[in-house]
């Protein structure tokens, strides 16, 4: 499967994107941690971004789409996590995976209120070490078991947040118009917690993305079964 997660920053697309990953398969590719790691790694392309993720702006079109393409090229099944951010994005993903099938099965948008996204950002804490991610409601220790310490992302204070927001509910209507038009857009409950939201994101791949992925499959079997079979009696 090939598949986009859509939702505002907070709405749980890492979680979701992860939790489907280990069930289904795909290789789960989040645009922000890669984008993360070339800050950390000081790279030509971390030095050049940094400034912006620390403001909550959009990294430039052309440096996520060459990204994505690179990542494409590697892996064929993928939850696309924090990509496309805006219509272009979209358009060029479009594009691209036309001339590089397969496309697009399924986009899922995550919908959840502004305060539910400031509560869940503004209380968030990363392990420094393994990246794993906490929450102060729930985990109230210093350090993750592992050893590193539980610290604040730069992008994670409410002001902060709040302009994520801004810029998000500005690119996320022309997206979402873009694919209902494609008839892929599954708009999902996110403020129900994590355990809701997988259900309602697994019903939906259970009942109607998987079955018309699998359809045209078997009838290609059954098409090679027949073929093989008439060779034979021709024999």
């Amino acid at each position: 499967m090939r598949m986009v997660m859509l939702g505002a920053p907070g709405s749980g697309k890492g979680t979701q994107a992860r939790l489907i990953s280990t069930k289904y398969g795909a290789v789960h590719l989040s645009m922000g941690s890669i984008l993360r790691k070339e800050v950390a790694e000081q790279s030509e392309i971390g030095r050049a971004i940094g400034g912006t993720l620390n403001k909550g702006d959009m990294v430039e079109d052309g440096i996520v789409n060459m990204i994505i393409e690179n990542q494409l090229q590697r892996y064929e099944s993928v939850i696309l996590d924090g990509y496309p951010r805006n219509l272009l994005q979209a358009q060029h993903l479009d594009g691209y995976l036309q001339e590089h099938p397969p496309v697009l099965d399924v986009v899922f948008l995550l919908e959840i209120p502004l305060e539910s996204v400031i509560h869940r950002l503004s209380g968030r804490r990363v392990c420094d070490r393994c990246n794993k991610t906490y929450h102060i409601d729930f985990y109230r220790l210093e350090t993750c078991p592992c050893g590193g310490h539980l610290v604040q992302r730069d992008d994670d204070n409410p002001e902060t947040i709040r302009h994520r927001m801004e810029v998000y509910q500005a690119e996320i209507q022309p997206l979402r118009r873009f694919y209902e038009e494609r008839k892929q857009l599954y708009p999902i409950d996110a403020d129900q917690g994590m355990e809701g939201t997988f259900a309602d994101i697994s019903q939906v791949l259970d009942k109607i993305i998987l079955p018309q992925i699998k359809r045209p499959r078997i009838i290609g079997r059954l098409r090679d079964a027949v073929g093989e079979l008439g060779n034979k009696l021709d024999k």
